[in-house]
Protein backbone atom coordinates (compact mmCIF):
# COMPACT_ATOMS: atom_id res chain seq x y z
CA UNK A 1 0.00 0.00 0.00
CA UNK A 2 1.40 3.37 -1.07
CA UNK A 3 0.75 6.57 0.95
CA UNK A 4 0.06 9.86 -0.83
CA UNK A 5 2.65 12.48 -0.08
CA UNK A 6 0.64 15.42 1.24
CA UNK A 7 3.60 17.66 2.00
CA UNK A 8 2.99 19.66 -1.20
CA UNK A 9 -0.78 20.00 -0.52
CA UNK A 10 -0.23 21.55 2.92
CA UNK A 11 1.29 24.88 1.74
CA UNK A 12 -1.36 25.30 -0.97
CA UNK A 13 -4.14 24.67 1.55
CA UNK A 14 -2.52 27.11 4.01
CA UNK A 15 -2.30 29.82 1.34
CA UNK A 16 -5.94 29.21 0.37
CA UNK A 17 -7.12 29.50 3.98
CA UNK A 18 -4.98 32.65 4.48
CA UNK A 19 -6.51 34.29 1.38
CA UNK A 20 -10.02 33.39 2.58
CA UNK A 21 -9.32 34.91 6.02
CA UNK A 22 -7.78 38.07 4.51
CA UNK A 23 -10.75 38.64 2.18
CA UNK A 24 -13.22 38.34 5.06
CA UNK A 25 -11.05 40.52 7.31
CA UNK A 26 -10.98 43.20 4.56
CA UNK A 27 -14.80 43.17 4.25
CA UNK A 28 -15.19 43.49 8.03
CA UNK A 29 -12.49 46.16 8.28
CA UNK A 30 -14.23 48.22 5.59
CA UNK A 31 -17.56 48.19 7.47
CA UNK A 32 -15.81 48.90 10.80
CA UNK A 33 -13.96 51.87 9.25
CA UNK A 34 -17.27 53.23 7.93
CA UNK A 35 -18.61 53.14 11.50
CA UNK A 36 -15.48 54.87 12.89
CA UNK A 37 -15.59 57.50 10.16
CA UNK A 38 -19.28 58.06 10.94
CA UNK A 39 -20.23 57.64 7.30
CA UNK A 40 -23.91 57.66 6.41
CA UNK A 41 -25.02 54.02 6.81
CA UNK A 42 -25.58 51.98 3.65
CA UNK A 43 -29.11 52.13 2.31
CA UNK A 44 -29.82 55.60 3.71
CA UNK A 45 -30.05 58.40 1.18
CA UNK A 46 -30.02 61.92 2.66
CA UNK A 47 -31.82 63.36 -0.40
CA UNK A 48 -34.61 60.78 -0.12
CA UNK A 49 -34.93 61.41 3.64
CA UNK A 50 -35.27 65.14 3.03
CA UNK A 51 -37.93 64.59 0.34
CA UNK A 52 -40.00 62.34 2.61
CA UNK A 53 -39.68 64.67 5.61
CA UNK A 54 -40.69 67.81 3.68
CA UNK A 55 -43.92 66.03 2.66
CA UNK A 56 -45.04 66.04 6.32
CA UNK A 57 -47.71 68.65 7.14
CA UNK A 58 -46.29 71.83 8.74
CA UNK A 59 -42.69 70.94 7.73
CA UNK A 60 -41.32 73.77 5.57
CA UNK A 61 -37.68 72.71 5.27
CA UNK A 62 -35.19 70.14 6.54
CA UNK A 63 -31.48 70.88 6.78
CA UNK A 64 -28.33 70.14 8.77
CA UNK A 65 -29.05 66.41 8.36
CA UNK A 66 -26.42 64.07 9.77
CA UNK A 67 -26.98 60.30 9.89
CA UNK A 68 -24.45 57.87 11.35
CA UNK A 69 -24.04 54.58 13.17
CA UNK A 70 -21.86 53.87 16.17
CA UNK A 71 -22.03 50.07 15.96
CA UNK A 72 -23.16 49.26 12.42
CA UNK A 73 -26.66 48.31 13.62
CA UNK A 74 -28.29 51.30 15.35
CA UNK A 75 -28.63 54.41 13.22
CA UNK A 76 -28.62 57.91 14.70
CA UNK A 77 -29.68 61.23 13.18
CA UNK A 78 -29.57 64.90 14.03
CA UNK A 79 -31.47 67.37 11.90
CA UNK A 80 -33.10 70.77 11.86
CA UNK A 81 -36.76 71.06 10.90
CA UNK A 82 -38.24 74.41 9.87
CA UNK A 83 -41.88 74.06 10.86
CA UNK A 84 -45.04 76.16 10.79
CA UNK A 85 -45.89 74.89 14.26
CA UNK A 86 -43.55 73.82 17.05
CA UNK A 87 -45.55 70.95 18.41
CA UNK A 88 -45.13 67.32 19.44
CA UNK A 89 -47.17 66.22 16.42
CA UNK A 90 -44.51 67.44 13.96
CA UNK A 91 -41.71 65.79 15.98
CA UNK A 92 -43.63 62.49 16.22
CA UNK A 93 -44.32 62.45 12.47
CA UNK A 94 -40.62 63.14 11.76
CA UNK A 95 -39.57 60.35 14.17
CA UNK A 96 -42.07 57.93 12.56
CA UNK A 97 -40.76 58.73 9.07
CA UNK A 98 -37.15 58.25 10.16
CA UNK A 99 -38.05 54.91 11.81
CA UNK A 100 -39.29 53.71 8.41
CA UNK A 101 -35.77 54.41 7.13
CA UNK A 102 -34.16 52.43 9.96
CA UNK A 103 -33.23 55.43 12.12
CA UNK A 104 -34.40 55.03 15.72
CA UNK A 105 -32.28 57.52 17.67
CA UNK A 106 -33.13 61.08 16.61
CA UNK A 107 -32.30 64.57 17.83
CA UNK A 108 -34.54 67.20 16.25
CA UNK A 109 -34.17 70.95 16.43
CA UNK A 110 -37.35 72.77 15.46
CA UNK A 111 -36.94 76.25 13.96
CA UNK A 112 -39.57 78.82 13.10
CA UNK A 113 -39.86 80.01 9.48
CA UNK A 114 -38.45 83.45 10.36
CA UNK A 115 -35.65 82.07 12.55
CA UNK A 116 -32.00 82.05 11.47
CA UNK A 117 -30.31 78.66 11.88
CA UNK A 118 -28.17 78.66 15.01
CA UNK A 119 -25.45 76.40 13.59
CA UNK A 120 -22.26 77.82 12.14
CA UNK A 121 -22.11 77.90 8.33
CA UNK A 122 -25.77 76.98 8.05
CA UNK A 123 -27.49 79.53 5.85
CA UNK A 124 -31.07 78.56 5.15
CA UNK A 125 -33.38 80.27 2.70
CA UNK A 126 -36.91 79.52 3.87
CA UNK A 127 -38.63 81.96 1.51
CA UNK A 128 -41.48 80.75 -0.67
CA UNK A 129 -40.36 78.45 -3.42
CA UNK A 130 -36.88 77.97 -2.02
CA UNK A 131 -35.81 74.39 -2.48
CA UNK A 132 -32.62 74.37 -0.46
CA UNK A 133 -30.79 71.12 0.19
CA UNK A 134 -28.26 71.39 2.96
CA UNK A 135 -26.55 68.82 5.11
CA UNK A 136 -23.27 68.63 6.95
CA UNK A 137 -20.85 65.82 7.59
CA UNK A 138 -18.97 66.32 10.82
CA UNK A 139 -15.54 64.80 11.16
CA UNK A 140 -14.18 64.33 14.64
Amino acid sequence: MKFVNISYIDPILSIGVAIFILLNAYKNLKSILNVFLEKTPEGIEITELKEHLTEIDDVVDVHHIHVWSMDGFSNFATLHIVAKANNKDVKNKVRDELKEHGINHVTIEIEAEDEKCSSENCEVDCSEGANHHHHHHHHH
